[in-house]
Formats: C-alpha cells, structure tokens, sequence
C-alpha cells in the first residue's frame, strides 16, 4: 500500500516540474510585458495629445469664426477630451474600431490630424506589436 502511494507521488512530481518551469518562464517575461505597456501607453498618450489638441483648435474655430455651423457630435465624442481620444486610439490600435472611421471623421479637422492617426496605426501594428 505504502509503495502505491510512493509511486503515484513519484507520477505527480513528475508533472510539477514542467508546471514549474512554466511558472518560472512567465515570471521572467513580466519585466518585458510591463516595458511593452509602457511604451503603448506613452505612445497613446502622446497621440492623443496630438489628436484631442487639433480636435479643439478645429472645434473653436467653427463655432467661434463661422458662428452656429454644427460641429460633428461624434467627433467631439470620440477626440473630445484626452481619455476619450486614448480611448478611440486604443479601439484602432486592437480592431475595436474600425481605424478607418476614425480617419473619415478626422477629415474635416485636417490632414495633419489623419497622418497623426495613420502614423498611430503604422507605429502600434507593425513596430511595436509585432516586436513582443
């Protein structure tokens, strides 16, 4: 009886080794991941830094210069403010929403507010998420 329990304690240990290799390799890997957000974040930040600041400038100059001319609600709801810019940035970013929609609804703001956008997209797809 004592040797049966010997024996299947000698099976069990032989599956928490690679359960612990595998613990051991994702602990490893969070100092990489938390680098990775960082730079997502920074780079979210700094866009939409760019994108709600256009927004603003585009907004005041349509109600203040051309007077009651009705600025797009959507606009506003999506680059209205830093947290909503990030966070229709970060629905392009991971297919959330369509990318291509934000940049129909920057057109009116100006070009250099659709290549802010663009280059957005290029950086966050093709750089920085296919690094990791």
């Amino acid at each position: 009886l004592r040797i049966s329990r010997v024996l299947r304690l000698c099976r069990t240990v032989r599956f928490v080794t690679p359960l612990r290799t595998m613990l051991i390799t994702i602990g490893q890997s969070l100092a990489p991941l938390v680098s990775v957000f960082l730079v997502i974040l920074g780079l979210v930040f700094v866009f939409a830094m760019v994108l709600t600041s256009s927004v603003t400038v585009h907004t005041r100059f349509a109600l203040g210069e051309l007077g009651n001319v009705s600025v797009d609600e959507e606009l506003r709801e999506c680059f209205g403010s830093m947290f909503r810019s990030a966070f229709s940035l970060g629905q392009a970013m991971t297919g959330g929403r369509n990318w291509g929609e934000f940049a129909k609804m920057l057109t009116p703001v100006g070009w250099d507010a659709v290549v802010a956008l663009v280059l957005f997209i290029f950086f966050t797809a093709f750089s920085v998420v296919n690094i990791v």
